[in-house]
C-alpha cells in the first residue's frame, strides 16, 4: 500500500476543524502533571507548540499557567478554531509550517508537539527545536494510539477490514511496534538529536463512545480522510453500524498517550 506523503496528508484536518475539535478525545490529566513535573515549566516560563491543531495540548499548557505560548499552527481553521477558544493574551498563533518558521536560538524553556511530529523530517524539526530552546530547556512530544496493531481490541478486530487497499498514515512502519510505541527508537532520535535526560511515559485512558462519535473520530484519521468519498462514507457508516450492531450502541476503547521527554544540556 502506498504512503500518505506530508504534503497532502497534514493539509487535511482543517476540511471541518470543528467536527476534528469535537472528535479527538482530551489527552489524559496526568499527562500534563507528569510534564510539570518533570520539566518544569511554570509563569515564567515561553513555550513553543508544534502543530497546536485546535489546542488540546495548547490550552491546557497554556493553563498551567505559562508566561507565553508561540503555536505554530499552518491551517488556518484550525488556527481559528483554537483562537476562538481563548482570549489569553500569552498566545501567539503563528499561521505557518513549522520548516519555515523563524525561530531564534535560545529563546524557549519549553517546548511540545502534540500528535504532530510525524509529519515533520524528524531529525532537521530535532535540530531545530534543540536550537530553539534555552539552556535547559526541555522537549516533550507524545502521540495518542488508536490502534496497536499488537493489542488489538474487540473493536479493532471486527473492523480491521474496512481498511483494506487504504494508503498507510505517515507513521506506519513495517515489522516495529506502532510509531508512538517504538520507544527505542524515538528515544534513540532524541539523544541522537542532541537531547539529554531523555525519559518515556506511557498513559492508558478509558473512552466510552457512541457510534456517531466513533465515526467521528475515525473521520478525522488522515488515511481515511484521503480516502475517495464514497469509500471514507461506506467505511463510516460500517463503524456506526459494529458499534450499534456488535456492541449494543456503545463502546469502550483503551486509548494510549505514549510521551518522550529530553532536555538541552
Amino acid at each position: 500500500m502506498a504512503s500518505i506523503s506530508s504534503s497532502p496528508g497534514r493539509t487535511k484536518f482543517g476540511e471541518d476543524a470543528a467536527a476534528y475539535d469535537f472528535a479527538r478525545p482530551a489527552y489524559p490529566a496526568d499527562l500534563f502533571t507528569w510534564l510539570n513535573e518533570c520539566c518544569g515549566f511554570g509563569p515564567e516560563t515561553d513555550c513553543l507548540d508544534i502543530g497546536a491543531g485546535t489546542g488540546h495540548a495548547t490550552l491546557p499548557i497554556l493553563e498551567t499557567p505559562v508566561r507565553s505560548i508561540l503555536a505554530i499552527e499552518p491551517d488556518a481553521a484550525l488556527a481559528a478554531r483554537l483562537r476562538s477558544k481563548t482570549s489569553n493574551p500569552g498566545l501567539t498563533i503563528a499561521m505557518e509550517r513549522f520548516e519555515d518558521a523563524a525561530l531564534a536560538d535560545n529563546q524557549f524553556g519549553f517546548a511540545f508537539a502534540a500528535t504532530s511530529f510525524h509529519w515533520l523530517p524528524r531529525m532537521k524539526s530535532l535540530a531545530r527545536v534543540l536550537a530553539a530552546l534555552k539552556p535547559g530547556g526541555w522537549f516533550a512530544m507524545w502521540w495518542s494510539v488508536y490502534h496497536d496493531p499488537a493489542r488489538p481490541d474487540a473493536f479493532d478486530q471486527a473492523s480491521a477490514h474496512l481498511f483494506s487497499g487504504l494508503e498507510q498514515d505517515p507513521e506506519a512502519t513495517s515489522n516495529r511496534p506502532a510509531f508512538a510505541l517504538d520507544i527505542n527508537a524515538r528515544l534513540g532520535e532524541l539523544r541522537s538529536a542532541g537531547f539529554a535526560q531523555t525519559q518515556h511515559r506511557l498513559f492508558r485512558q478509558q473512552v466510552a463512545f457512541t457510534p456517531e462519535r466513533l465515526a467521528a473520530l475515525y473521520a478525522t484519521f488522515s488515511r481515511v480522510r484521503m480516502a475517495p468519498e464514497d469509500k471514507r462514507a461506506r467505511l463510516l457508516g460500517e463503524v456506526e453500524r459494529i458499534v450499534q450492531e456488535n456492541f449494543d450502541g456503545a463502546v469502550a476503547r483503551e486509548i494510549a498517550t505514549s510521551a518522550f521527554i529530553g532536555r538541552k544540556a
